[in-house]
């Protein structure tokens, strides 16, 4: 905004306000935090900021501009009924003794601060609904036909109450309850709207609305109306459990972390809670954190539970706790034997060790106990090498034509016989099966690559001016770690596999924890745009830096190095380097049309790479890795050694020596007998890196002719091939 007059800022609030109506919630944000950057005291702004935020469950912040929207217009009910939802969402003890210590000096009508302080009193678990003046001889016969599920009874006593008092909310939301019991969805939602709109208070109704919301897939109506329930009563349990699974369902498991937080702080024994904290912490990658609620779950149920030791054997497989991980497992069969996820599971454990014929062996016991059971076919043919006439081939391909099968069944299967038909070299019959399962995980997973793009624009304008050969910074660790970085399937699991075979180093495999990586110094703010670099701190690097050689310390004490195989490393190199000086950097080069092919035929842990199901976002993003290596090469060139995966394969030993010694190391045999190193492996080249190289995936991509053709026109357009 070049000239931040009054008129200027008055045009951008109306183009903002009319994207809040639209419901772009995002670019109205933006606009907002343009003009809070103009002027920060217009009470106004940070009300529609606070307001966003909240729509957009970034509870914290919008916290923080209700706060400041309540300082700068002290006397307006509308701000305090933000601040309070704020408070309520952001559920902390001090957020509500800041909250309440402000309300009573607050200069609103006393009734209004009356309500709003209520909310966080004793009534704060669940709110009583009007009665309409309806006495108990009416309203106990309407709860006795409730208890009993006597739907019809129900409906019609609610209205026979109705007729009488007519302002009886609860006699609406329990004909609500009915009519959703009856499949009236529709009706049940007109109910539930009269019942709130009865008593704006009624969190219970608004809960059972929420309900039916999600349960008709209406995540966004859903998510608004368990906000409500809980504003309006911030310790309602159901409410927050049920807005914790939602968030779950949808992928945003940050989000259902907090929740679920919320909810083991009103039922900390609740077994239930803590299987579900320690799953959504397992997708977060935090499986310290995931270990320890599924111990304490184990803890609390009353008598041994398959699904408590299936997954605190997969939080201890994990951790490298990797007997006490199979003997959970065995107790979780043992308590579940036809539990075919189970078995899938353990057999997946096997694998990593390097028992592939017990974990074949595993995998066929599921199967032939869930034979549609997609997922633990893909597992098994990841190993498995394939054979022409296998009856199991032409089995999966009648379950992937099932029309009864679910879309995700479907989706495994297709990867599954891709796998398999390219073994038997059916080459001409691969794609027909890999086109359609790459396509369900989209349909899945919704992606645009374009938010990938824009966000490498971030980081590169945010690295912009940082001095790389700057004086030391004092202070730094001396930990040496070997970072090996690239793209998926490019061969980084190889190289780690090679170096973590020499004498002084372990592998970590993939840390790739946010909090031990540059990246927690870079937050996007309000407008969108990264956080400068040269904003950051010596002493943040600093304390990055021994965060991390402590965390490592900790999981390997005895081993002088290791390396990590988190592959965006090569995001934020420079800053790594800075806060550890000592630190090394692979980078993993391998021909594209190879590496994302390879990509196209695998599936990634869920929510993760999910550029990868279609073959011109592949392009795009690999354009992207290009670009951020490029910017390194040309600024820190002598900071990272280059491994080209084909000249590896084409010369083994020339190549391993010379990555030994760009890793600071003497040269070992053992490097080259790199296959026969018994760590585990948790990617998805579990099976290739136990065997010797091979240069039978190189050029693989000119087997499938035409059928990459969006993919490497993409490349070609963007210069990452020639000709």
């Amino acid at each position: 905004m070049p000239e931040n007059t009054a008129k200027d800022l008055t045009r951008a609030y109306d183009n903002g306000m009319k994207l809040l109506a639209s419901g772009k919630h995002q670019d109205a944000l933006a606009v907002f935090s343009t003009i809070h950057d103009a002027n920060p005291l217009i009470a106004e702004v940070e009300y529609q900021i606070a307001n966003v935020l909240l729509r957009l469950e970034n509870y914290p912040q919008a916290l923080r501009h209700a706060i400041k929207a309540a300082e700068l217009a002290p006397g307006q009910p509308a701000v305090w009924e933000t601040l309070a939802k704020a408070t309520a969402l952001e559920g902390s003890a001090a957020a509500r003794t800041g909250f309440l210590t402000a309300l009573k000096v607050a200069k609103i009508p006393v009734p209004t601060k009356t309500a709003l302080a209520d909310r966080f009193g004793p009534g704060s678990k669940g709110s009583s609904p009007k009665l309409g003046g309806a006495p108990a001889t009416v309203i106990n016969p309407l709860m006795a036909a409730l208890k009993a599920q006597n739907w019809s009874g129900v409906i019609a006593q609610s209205k026979k109450v109705l007729a009488a008092y007519p302002n009886c909310a609860f006699a609406a939301n329990a004909c609500a309850i009915a009519l959703a019991n009856q499949g009236k969805q529709n009706e049940a939602l007109a109910w539930y709207a009269r019942a709130t709109k009865m008593d704006g208070a009624y969190s219970e109704a608004y809960m059972n609305m929420a309900n039916l919301f999600s349960k008709m897939n209406q995540g966004a109506n859903a998510k608004e109306a368990y906000q409500t329930s809980i504003c309006l009563s911030p310790d309602f349990f159901k409410a927050i459990c049920h807005i914790a699974q939602l968030c779950y369902m949808e992928g945003k498991f940050e989000n259902a972390q907090h929740w679920l937080n919320r909810a083991t702080l009103l039922q900390p024994k609740n077994s239930d809670l803590h299987l579900l904290r320690g799953n959504t912490f397992t997708k977060l990658r935090n499986y310290p954190a995931a270990y320890e609620a599924f111990l304490t779950a184990e803890k609390l149920i009353s008598k041994p539970d398959s699904a408590v030791f299936w997954m605190l054997a997969q939080a201890e497989s994990k951790l490298q706790m990797d007997a006490a991980a199979e003997a959970h497992f065995n107790q979780a069969i043992a308590l579940a034997p036809g539990n075919a996820e189970i078995m899938g599971s353990k057999a997946v454990f096997l694998q990593g060790l390097g028992r592939f014929e017990e974990g074949e062996a595993m995998f066929l016991e599921a199967i032939k106990s869930n034979p549609k059971a997609g997922e633990i076919h893909r597992h098994y043919y990841t190993s498995h090498k394939a054979k022409k006439g296998e009856p199991l081939i032409e089995e999966m391909k009648v379950h992937f034509r099932d029309p009864q099968i679910s879309d995700r069944d479907r989706m495994h299967f297709g990867f599954a016989i891709a796998k398999a038909t390219e073994d038997t070299k059916s080459y001409e019959q691969v794609f027909d099966f890999l086109d359609p399962a790459n396509a369900l995980v989209r349909k899945l997973y919704p992606y645009d690559v374009a938010d990938r793009e824009t966000q490498i624009d971030g980081l590169v304008e945010s690295l912009q001016g940082m001095d790389w050969n700057r004086t030391p910074i004092l202070g730094t660790t001396d930990a040496a770690p070997i970072f090996v970085t690239g793209m998926p399937r490019s061969g980084t699991t190889l190289i780690e596999q090679i170096i973590s075979s020499h004498s002084m180093v372990s592998g970590a495999g993939e840390v790739g924890l946010r909090e031990l990586t540059p990246r927690r110094f870079l937050p996007t703010g309000l407008d969108g745009k990264v956080r400068p670099a040269t904003l950051i701190k010596d002493s943040e690097l600093v304390d990055l830096g021994n965060d991390y050689a402590a965390m490592m310390r900790e999981k390997f004490p005895e081993t002088p190095q290791i390396t990590d195989k988190s592959i965006q490393t090569y995001m934020t190199l420079g800053l790594t380097k800075l806060a550890m000086p000592n630190a090394r950097f692979i980078v993993v080069r391998r021909d594209p049309r190879d590496t994302l092919l390879s990509m196209y035929k695998n599936v990634f842990p869920e929510g993760t790479h999910l550029y990868a199901y279609d073959q011109v976002d592949l392009a795009r993003y690999y354009a992207t890795f290009v670009r951020m290596v490029d910017f390194w090469r040309e600024r820190v060139p002598d900071w990272f050694y280059e491994v080209q995966y084909e000249d590896l394969v084409a010369d083994p030993e020339t190549q391993s020596r010379a990555l030994i010694a760009a890793c600071g190391l003497e040269w070992e045999d053992a490097c080259l007998n790199f296959h026969e190193n018994t760590r585990k492996v948790e990617t998805l080249s579990v099976f290739q890196v136990r065997q010797p190289i091979s240069k039978g995936s190189v050029r693989a991509w000119e087997r499938y002719g035409n059928r990459l053709a969006p993919m490497i026109n993409r490349l070609r357009a963007d210069g990452m091939i020639e000709g």
